[in-house]
């Protein structure tokens, strides 16, 4: 009887868990097809969080390797894609020859088929030409392959990379592994012999650079437009985020009822929003059913949240944590269609304002709804159907 094909899923960058849950749907249709699947995972805790089994997880590279000494330290600047990847493959936190040896070692003992990488710039590097490699990402990590650099996303802040240095060091260390597939420019890390773009164009930071290829999203094929007004809050936020008061406090002063999600909710973060009529359940939440009758989706700003609340309809507040986020959040709000605060400044009162704002907006609850309908035919796509068959034609 021939042996299955094998396919890696691999997760090298990024946090939360909606990496990790995208890989586990491609992974189980895939399943379906008779394919063998493993995950090899930057945080092994958060494939067991989405319910991928013990057997099927590999510990991959994490990020960073060890932690910086004292003097390195510093904030990571983000004028470019680029410049943020350079900073995270090449900077003081990180080891990039030690980081390619240690994907090198865990590809070869799988000894995969197939290689499905996500927001793994470090696979894509190593193995393209080697073995087939299907990139998936949403628009913000999968900038096109055919620029011949990155392009600004935010004026007024110093590159920390010259381009062409980076490619050197990056073919640098490169060349024990794959010498003969070099990058002669910067957004070439990401090849692969199958891209899928898991994003909407209207939150697209290279919409203007493509020419289509917008897939949508994963989550969203059984979320429907909601039909009806409501005073029902929705908030998904990291376990970590909870400990900050100004979150908790905040929602807690809408005086609305709801849900808050954190993974794992601590007994504090449990006991004072249930007081206020917001529930804090263990685990993590099926969209398709929370946003059915919710006024308001309450977060960070994550790409997989906010194609959720398109595909709703529904009004968001995000409170954006990086430039990825402050990409999307300022994306929807420019179509008034939710409103953006800062983790960094925002206040308790700003965001209980924020929230109720949203509700009661009668002009931001039909903006919402519009940009649902304008995205009527993305969100009808069946993206793992796409890629099922890409991996099929692939091995």
């Amino acid at each position: 009887m021939p042996q299955a094909k094998r396919v890696l899923m691999c997760w090298e960058f990024g946090s939360g868990n909606g990496h990790v849950r995208q890989l586990k749907l491609i992974g189980e249709r895939l399943a379906a097809l008779g394919f063998g699947t493993v995950y090899a995972l930057r945080r092994p805790d958060a494939g067991s969080a989405v319910g991928i089994p013990a057997e099927a997880i590999r510990p991959a590279p994490n990020w960073p390797l060890r932690s910086p000494s004292a003097g390195s330290r510093g904030e990571m600047t983000s004028a470019t894609y680029g410049d943020f990847l350079a900073q995270m493959m090449l900077g003081p936190r990180d080891d990039l020859a030690e980081r390619l040896a240690r994907w090198q070692a865990l590809i070869e003992a799988e000894r995969p088929d197939l290689i499905i990488a996500d927001y793994t710039p470090s696979v894509s590097l190593l193995y393209y030409g080697r073995i087939p490699i299907v990139a998936i990402g949403n628009g913000y990590v999968l900038p096109p392959t055919t620029l011949a650099s990155f392009p600004r996303l935010l004026e007024n802040l110093p590159l920390q990379y010259k381009e062409s240095d980076v490619v050197g060091r990056l073919n640098a260390a490169l060349r024990p592994y794959n010498k003969k597939r070099p990058i002669s420019h910067f957004p070439q890390i990401n090849r692969a012999d199958r891209t899928y773009l898991l994003a909407l164009p209207c939150i697209d930071p290279y919409r203007e650079h493509r020419d289509g290829g917008w897939l949508g999203s994963l989550d969203t094929k059984d979320i429907v437009l909601r039909m009806r007004r409501s005073q029902w809050m929705f908030a998904y936020f990291t376990e970590k985020q909870q400990t900050d008061m100004r979150l908790i406090e905040g929602l807690v002063r809408t005086r609305l009822q709801g849900k808050a999600v954190f993974s794992l909710p601590l007994r504090q973060t449990i006991k004072k929003l249930e007081a206020a009529g917001i529930s804090a359940p263990d685990g993590l939440a099926y969209l398709p059913y929370e946003l059915l009758s919710c006024g308001v989706i309450v977060h960070q700003g994550s790409a997989g949240m906010a194609m959720a609340g398109i595909a709703a309809g529904i009004p968001q507040v995000m409170i954006r944590t990086d430039l990825e986020k402050g990409l999307v959040a300022e994306a929807i709000a420019a179509r008034n269609a939710g409103t953006v605060l800062s983790w960094s400044t925002f206040d308790m009162p700003d965001l209980a304002i924020a929230i109720r704002s949203a509700v009661e907006d009668a002009a931001m609850q039909k903006a919402a709804r519009d940009l649902s309908l304008e995205n009527t035919r993305y969100l009808q796509l069946d993206p793992l159907a796409e890629i099922a068959k890409g991996v099929a034609a692939l091995i």
